[in-house]
């Protein structure tokens, strides 16, 4: 009888065990009994006992009943079957807190969040979407900045061509002779004389003048090639920082998801009395926090957005990017090579053309102090006999009162001016490759000690206290603190990646690496 009885007993275990296994199979991918449960359902020193959420399979996108988990005790080769009570509060699957995506996995934009989470995170858009390029090519055409620099390239062209006008002649006409007294009553004794005079230029006036308006048009035409570099860096950082953003917004979606998660959590422990009410009033604070955060990021987006779009006027058009070029990174090039395209900086070669400006305006300050002759001819008409005769006629300043002295030493003096501020201009833009050339570096060692060092780290340590935690070592805080962790060091990736390519845009700009896109056009109205 006992005998029976105990072979009763062993079936009715197994059919048990083997109805707690269907219930588990049966089970979503997502869906998660108690801890307390399944950690009392496995035996121990069972480190083969797998979590339900250690699935890496996606959650349905209908919704199915979840059955209620069946509690199994092992007692002295008895088993006791526990009440059916209401399944406590969900905890979120480990799996889906954050994504267990590997160092090389890390090389391209991540995937969106799981629908589940309630994380609506913007697309990934590493497969469409408006390139680097194109929106750098969209503001060269559209920039109102560009078309004011092309103005003034447009100006001084004019003024080029006024430098070299001569000075127009003038026409004269005298009267002499006419409503007197005796003889000269009336027009009787009238005398006309028509005659033309012109301004002769001496002392190289004229050519000093065009020199001077000759590197005034190269000024403005480098100034237009600086404008575009400096357009090209603007909209480089402005894309970058959207794409920075996007992915920022990324990370602190799923931190405020694992906020609510872990306040869940704690608010259920609460409820059973196996936490203190202050840890559930600090998870709460910590999903306001996180809820903030995820605002905060949101409004960061837009406003990174707008940058954007003003670079080329605006508009009220959704703007779609492809964000992988925040994951392109290129080995910094040797210092040397890149210090020796500095010369081609259109802000290092206007200030030579500044210099002969200021040189020339100094030759035509030197030339106006030289006095420069009137000559006129003409031909009078003598009305009381009927007889004409040429006239002809000189008319020099005489330098007495004002040499033009002043504006001598003014231009002398710009021209020392302006060989300062080319030197120290010169120095700063060397000063600043360095320093951008620098940040460059560090950026790029953190983005490679961050995606093969840090990360992978953070990812093991999220393994081993998930591990840890299905073999009952570890609370299941602990794998809430190393998925932070994760994202810290993910967050960290995303910031240094950004000041990788702003440093980047930096010396490429100060480099004139983008001096081939700056090709002045013709304007229509140029004429």
């Amino acid at each position: 009888m006992n005998r029976s009885f105990s072979l009763w007993l062993l079936c009715s275990s197994m059919l048990l065990s083997a109805s707690a296994f269907a219930a588990e199979e049966a089970l979503p991918a997502k869906t998660t009994p108690d801890a307390s449960v399944l950690a009392e359902s496995a035996p121990a020193g069972d480190s083969t006992a797998a979590l339900p959420w250690a699935s890496t399979q996606e959650k349905p996108a209908a919704d199915t009943a979840e059955p209620t988990p069946v509690e199994l005790k092992p007692s002295n080769e008895k088993t006791a079957v526990k009440p059916q009570t209401a399944p406590e509060p969900e905890i979120p699957p480990a799996a889906d807190i954050v994504p267990l995506a590997s160092s090389t996995a890390l090389a391209a934009p991540k995937a969106t969040p799981a629908a589940g989470h309630g994380h609506e995170a913007p697309a990934n858009l590493s497969a469409g979407g408006l390139t680097l390029d194109a929106a750098i090519q969209k503001a060269l055409n559209a920039s109102p900045r560009l078309r004011s620099a092309t103005a003034s390239v447009l100006a001084s062209r004019g003024e080029r061509r006024q430098a070299s006008a001569l000075p127009n002649p003038e026409v004269g006409v005298d009267t002499e002779n006419f409503a007197g007294k005796g003889d000269y009553k009336g027009t009787n004794s009238l005398e006309t004389t028509v005659g033309v005079t012109q301004l002769i230029e001496l002392g190289g006036k004229r050519g000093s003048r065009m020199d001077m308006a000759d590197q005034g048009l190269t000024v403005s035409q480098l100034g237009l090639e600086g404008e575009r570099l400096n357009l090209i860096r603007d909209v480089t950082v402005a894309f970058v920082e959207v794409a920075a953003s996007e992915e920022h917004l990324k990370i602190v979606g799923e931190q405020r998801d694992l906020a609510e998660d872990v306040f869940g959590e704690v608010s259920k422990r609460v409820s059973a009395a196996r936490e203190p009410m202050i840890q559930q009033s600090k998870a709460e604070v910590t999903r306001a926090t996180a809820r903030i955060a995820y605002e905060n990021a949101g409004r960061e987006l837009e406003q990174a957005k707008r940058r954007l779009t003003s670079l080329w006027g605006g508009g009220a058009e959704p703007v779609v990017l492809n964000t992988g070029t925040l994951f392109e990174l290129q080995e910094p090039p040797p210092a040397p090579a890149v210090e020796s395209t500095l010369a081609q900086n259109p802000d290092f070669t206007r200030w030579d053309a500044e210099i002969k400006r200021s040189q020339a305006a100094y030759d035509l300050e030197r030339a106006n102090a030289i006095p420069d002759p009137r000559v006129s001819f003409g031909m009078r008409d003598y009305r009381e006999n009927g007889d004409r005769a040429f006239v002809a006629g000189v008319s020099i300043p005489i330098p007495v009162f004002n040499m033009n002295r002043g504006n001598i030493e003014r231009a002398r003096h710009t021209v020392s001016k302006a060989e300062s501020d080319a030197q120290a201009t010169k120095l700063q833009l060397g000063t600043d490759l360095n320093q951008r050339y620098q940040e460059m570096n560090i950026a790029y060692a953190q983005v490679e000690s961050l995606e093969h060092e840090i990360i992978p780290a953070a990812e093991k340590s999220f393994r081993l206290s998930r591990a840890g935690y299905r073999e009952g070592k570890f609370a299941f805080l602990e794998i809430l603190d190393a998925q932070r962790t994760l994202f810290d060091a993910e967050e960290q990736r995303v910031a240094a990646l950004r000041s990788y390519h702003v440093a980047r845009a930096e010396v490429e700009r100060l480099s004139a690496k983008n001096l081939q896109n700056t090709v002045v056009k013709e304007d229509d109205h140029a004429e």
